[in-house]
């Protein structure tokens, strides 16, 4: 599991990491003759922890600390859940969050995090897409985009963005025919999620390409979005 923060300063340092990566879809490592820098755990003997910031300018900040010929690696978000992470926990090895050679260092399980991110990158996308009143999907003729759900046997879900250049981004091979659709909230709650849930079908928001994405039941996706309209 993650490793829990010890004060509210640690608290406040690794929520902000992940309010940042969820809104911004970005993540900095710097790379050096060894790879990606890393430096002991000050916690785990014997393990060692690649380091992450959240963003660019405190990456370039400690770069020459960590590494030998640094070079500052922008990873997008569907790199870093669907590629880093998972060597990262192939490897044994910790992230560190934000690091900046002080005691208090967040020191974190790689596939907690990417389950902590997803849950971040849901929240953001609620907040957003009540803010606004609209979401947007891939369409074509034929109806929807859906894909084949990698969490339940036979199931599909329907990727949905918070903004129309996320979808647009996924426009390619057997999408490149599809047109980025907007639909308004109250839309999307009574009617789309309710076809989704008639078809036994889930739904991803912020769906990542490469990546596992987090797959919700309708009913639980309605269930937050009414949440957020009532705040």
């Amino acid at each position: 599991m993650l490793i829990q923060a010890k004060t509210p300063q640690e608290q406040t340092h690794r929520d902000r990491f992940f309010r940042r990566i969820a809104t911004q879809r970005h993540v900095y490592a710097v790379s050096g003759e060894d790879g990606l820098a890393r430096v002991p755990s000050r916690t785990q003997r014997g393990r060692d922890v690649t380091l992450f910031w959240s963003l660019p300018e405190e990456a370039e900040r400690w770069a020459k600390v960590v590494a030998e010929n640094p070079r500052v690696k922008d990873l997008t978000l569907s790199d870093f859940l669907g590629e880093i992470l998972p060597a990262l926990a192939e490897l044994k090895r910790l992230a560190g969050l934000d690091w900046t050679a002080e005691p208090m260092e967040i020191e974190a399980d790689p596939t907690a995090l990417a389950e902590r991110i997803r849950l971040e990158t849901l929240d953001a996308f609620v907040i957003k897409v009540v803010s606004e009143g609209r979401l947007f999907t891939l369409e074509d003729s034929g109806g929807p985009a859906l894909m084949v759900s990698g969490t339940g046997e036979g199931q599909q879900f329907l990727p949905c963005w918070s903004e129309r250049a996320l979808a647009e981004a996924r426009i390619a091979g057997l999408w490149r025919d599809m047109l980025a659709s907007e639909i308004p909230l109250q839309s999307f709650i009574d009617r789309t999620l309710l076809w989704l849930e008639d078809r036994g079908a889930l739904v991803a928001p912020e769906h990542v390409a490469g990546a596992l994405s987090l797959e919700l039941a309708p009913a639980d996706l309605r269930s937050r979005l009414i949440a957020a309209q009532s705040n």
